[in-house]
């Protein structure tokens, strides 16, 4: 199958993707019936609440059954955030999955919703509906064969639901970047290739990216990038402005470390924003040079997406403590092949996915941490600043 046949579907399935979490964002009485705490397992430990959605099970679960439909081979291998288990407030316990006619997904969705039939009918013409044409890739040398049954792909329905929850405006600093809001909220489908565990294509959505005043309504962003073999395509322009820009300005979590924080100081203007998926497009749309992040608190969906992207920018997305280590043992300076064997992998050590849920580590879930960078230049001063904490 060819790559550019893949990226329009997964565009067209990302659109869909977009037009179910506006919906549900239009009505704020949805959000408060569909929130569930995540428990147990399922549970992010960084966080006191970790809210899970219907949204998010829907786009999920509708990505998976139209990537399914499409390329039958790929179905085994979409890999999500969330369990598409879901309990409505009556406390029964739905599997939420897309049915092949939209009366059979609005009666399955009307379980969830406590028989709200409205809220159900608007959710399952969206999931069924036909999405618009995807801008034309003509322009783009896309044209190479894949072989799907070496791909995977990882799934974040919504990345930064306590936004999307919230659902306020964030107010943009002098660069453009929000430090919180809905402009926040990202739909995310990565690719990659089984064989070598690295992400080779990344679409990804802001929903909510500005708000037009008027016409009361919100209008969204899709990025996307293709790195595969020869192939560096990508929608986005260069990084020229982000290398000829005086200050060099890092993305952190709230939660970053004040030692990481002070040192990282000394080079980088500092800027704090929610959503890990957020601060990895911040960085590919050069509102930040770099986003650092030293604790574990992240995972595969949350950066297979936009690791494609910033590969095919140039940059990338490598293992915290792994640079670390080498930029401390290594008696010169990391090179470009170095970071190529630090990026982080998406299938575990042997070319299986060990957990559902596994932490960027090579398999495991003991080692902290990513740098997503857009050059190489700004990656290599932030281990050398880091080395030595």
């Amino acid at each position: 199958m060819y790559i550019s046949d893949i990226l329009r579907m997964l565009l067209k399935v990302s659109a869909k993707a977009s037009q179910i979490a506006t919906i549900i964002r239009k009505e704020k009485p949805l959000v408060e019936l569909l929130v569930e705490e995540k428990r147990g397992l399922e549970k992010n430990n960084r966080f006191f609440q970790d809210f899970k959605t219907l949204a998010d099970v829907l786009i999920q679960e509708t990505v998976r059954h139209y990537i399914s439909e499409k390329i039958p081979n790929i179905g085994s291998s979409i890999y999500g955030e969330e369990s598409n288990k879901f309990t409505n407030s009556l406390g029964d316990c739905v599997v939420v999955t897309i049915c092949h006619t939209c009366e059979e997904t609005q009666l399955l969705l009307q379980k969830v919703l406590n028989g709200n039939t409205e809220a159900a009918c608007l959710l399952a013409e969206a999931v069924h509906s036909t999405t618009e044409d995807v801008p034309s890739l003509d322009d783009y040398d896309l044209h190479v064969d894949i072989d799907t049954n070496d791909c995977g792909i990882w799934i974040d329905p919504i990345d930064s639901t306590g936004q999307y929850i919230k659902g306020e405006t964030g107010e943009k600093d002098e660069y453009g970047m929000v430090v919180d809001g809905l402009q926040c909220v990202a739909i995310l489908i990565g690719m990659f290739q089984k064989s070598t565990g690295k992400s080779i294509l990344g679409v990804a959505v802001q929903p909510f990216a500005e708000f037009n005043p008027q016409t009361n309504s919100w209008i969204s962003q899709t990025l996307w990038g293709v790195c595969y073999k020869d192939i560096k395509q990508t929608s986005l322009k260069s990084a020229d402005e982000v290398l000829h820009r005086e200050v060099k300005r890092a993305v952190l979590s709230n939660s970053e470390s004040e030692h990481v924080q002070d040192v990282l100081r000394t080079k980088f203007q500092l800027v704090f924003a929610s959503g890990a998926g957020y601060k990895i497009l911040a960085t590919i749309l050069g509102l930040a040079n770099a986003y650092v992040l030293s604790h574990r608190s992240i995972y595969r969906w949350d950066c297979c997406a936009g690791h494609a992207i910033l590969l095919a920018l140039g940059g990338g997305i490598i293992s915290y403590k792994h640079a670390l280590e080498m930029a401390r043992k290594s008696s010169t300076p990391i090179t470009k092949e170095d970071l190529d064997q630090l990026q982080v992998n998406y299938v575990s050590t042997g070319g299986a996915i060990t957990s559902r849920r596994c932490s960027i580590s090579d398999g495991t879930e003991s080692l902290p941490g990513i740098v997503a960078y857009l050059t190489v230049s700004d990656v290599l001063l932030i281990l050398d600043l880091l080395k030595n904490i």
